[in-house]
C-alpha cells in the first residue's frame, strides 16, 4: 500500500448491517493509509486514530483506491500532520451525520432532512475527506464529508488497485 490509499471494508457489525441495508452497498467502512503499516480510521466504537492493522490478515472484504495522479512530497507532509493531528484530538464517531445521511438515502427527495452533523465529530468517509482537503486533495468538489464509502468507487479521481472480494 501507499501513503494516502483509502481503503474500504465491508464490516459485520450490527451498524454495518444497518448501512448495508439502507445504501445497497456491501461498502460499510472506510480508512486512510498513513504509511508504516499504519492507518487512520474512526469506527462507530472508537476515536479517530491511527493504528497498526492491515485489512489483509483480517476475515473481511475490502478494496484499496488510490489517487490516479501521485501525490507530491507536500501532500504527503501534510497527511500525516493531518493524520496525526486526528489522531491527537481523538475526535468521537459522528452519529448523527451518520443518521442523517441514512435517513438521505431512504427519502432521497425529502426536503425536511438537513446535514446533522456534530462539531469536531467525524464518520469515517467524512475524516478521510477531511484529511484529503487538509493536504490539497480534493476528491468530491461540491460536497464537504457527506459521503458514503461506496461513493469512493465511483470518484473519477482513483482507481482500485487491490481487492479481496468474497
Amino acid at each position: 500500500m501507499q501513503i494516502g490509499d483509502i481503503i474500504l471494508v465491508s464490516g459485520n457489525s450490527f451498524i454495518s448491517k444497518i448501512i448495508q441495508k439502507v445504501t445497497g452497498s456491501k461498502w460499510t467502512h472506510a480508512a486512510l493509509y498513513v504509511g508504516g503499516g499504519n492507518i487512520l480510521e474512526i469506527d462507530w466504537n472508537t476515536r479517530a486514530a491511527v493504528i497498526k492493522k492491515d485489512y489483509r490478515e483480517l476475515e473481511y472484504d475490502y478494496v484499496v483506491l488510490r489517487r490516479n495522479e501521485k501525490l507530491t512530497i507536500s501532500q504527503i507532509r501534510k497527511l500525516a500532520i493531518s493524520s496525526l493531528a486526528h489522531d491527537k484530538a481523538g475526535n468521537q464517531y459522528d452519529f448523527f451525520l451518520l443518521f442523517s445521511m441514512l435517513l438521505k438515502c431512504l427519502f432521497p427527495k425529502g426536503k425536511l432532512f438537513r446535514k446533522f452533523n456534530k462539531r469536531n465529530a467525524y464518520i469515517c468517509t467524512e475524516l478521510i475527506d477531511t484529511v484529503k482537503r487538509d493536504a490539497g486533495i480534493v476528491l468530491f468538489p461540491n460536497r464537504k464529508g457527506d459521503i458514503l464509502p461506496h461513493e469512493f468507487l465511483e470518484c473519477e479521481d482513483l482507481q482500485l488497485v487491490e481487492s479481496r472480494e468474497n
